[in-house]
Formats: structure tokens, sequence, C-alpha cells
């Protein structure tokens, strides 16, 4: 990694002496480090770095997409490894693009092409989300018949589509 006056930046040694010295530390029992948890850690600061990354340079923007996902997924590892509780969390693997494509647009070019896919992932993740919860499982089909002929009562109203046309 380079500088923009061409000389090399100190920071990648920096993170792995850091590191290191956290390591040896951990090794000889001057701290307690969980590798349970702190593994997770690393994924959230391999999506802090992507972030980073746009934010010091908004024109690449398609690293906003692997920052969000690393971020959301370092998140429910971290939940899971500390509480034990992935069969509730396992659904915002599905969400965890959802909130990548929602924040390229929100933070890129404004392609709404990328909200097609973050609906989907969105309304197909939280069907799972909320399926963990008893009462939910009755709700969320409901609502898909009721949304479904609400679209059927609006085509109606709109002239019934190309069949109720005369020519």
């Amino acid at each position: 990694m380079r500088k923009k006056n061409g000389k090399p930046s100190i920071v990648p040694g920096l993170i792995l002496i850091f590191i290191g010295i956290v390591a040896v530390l951990n090794n000889f029992d001057a701290i307690d480090l969980d590798w349970a948890v702190m593994w997770t850690y690393f994924i959230l600061l391999l999506g802090l770095i992507f972030w980073l990354g746009f934010i010091l340079d908004r024109s690449k923007d398609g690293l906003i997409m692997p920052g969000t996902i690393l971020l959301t997924y370092g998140i429910i590892l971290n939940l899971h490894m500390r509480f034990g509780n992935m069969d509730i969390l396992w659904p915002f693997f599905i969400l965890g693009p959802a909130f990548g494509f929602y924040a390229m647009y929100l933070l890129g070019k404004r392609d709404r092409g990328l909200l097609i896919p973050a609906v989907i992932l969105t309304i197909v993740g939280s069907i799972f989300l909320l399926q963990g919860y008893s009462y939910i499982r009755y709700v969320w089909p409901l609502v898909l018949v009721i949304l479904g002929v609400l679209l059927l009562l609006r085509n109606n109203r709109d002239g019934g589509g190309e069949a109720g046309k005369e020519e």
C-alpha cells in the first residue's frame, strides 16, 4: 500500500506489530484474551477497513458491499460466540447482503437496480427471522394473502389489464 506521494504506508506494518504484541502478551498470560470470541473482531476489522477505504475515496463505492457484509457477519458471529443463539441470528446471513445493497444505493450512485435484490433479500431474511418467534409464523402467511388480494383489487380497479379493454 502506497501513499499518494509514492512512499509506502506504515499502517499495515503497525497493524501487524500490534497483533503480534497482543498475541505474545496473551501467550505469556500477561493479558487474557478469549480467542473463541477474538477471531470475530478480525472479521469486524476487515469490514471496517473496507469502509475506511470507501470513506477515504468516495469513488470506490464497490467497497461498501464487502464492508457491510463483513461487519454484519462479524456482529452475528460475535453474538453467537458469546451467547450461542445462532438459531435466532442465522437469517442475518441473508440480510447482510441486503444491508450492503441498501448502503450502496444510499451512499453510491443511487442506482435503483440495487434496490431489487435488497428488497428481495430483506423480505426473505425477515420471514426467516420472524419465523423464529412462534406467533409470527401465523401472521406472515396472512400478510402475504392480504397483499396478494390488494394487488388483485388494484389491478381490477385499474381496468383489469389488457383483457378488459375493447378494441
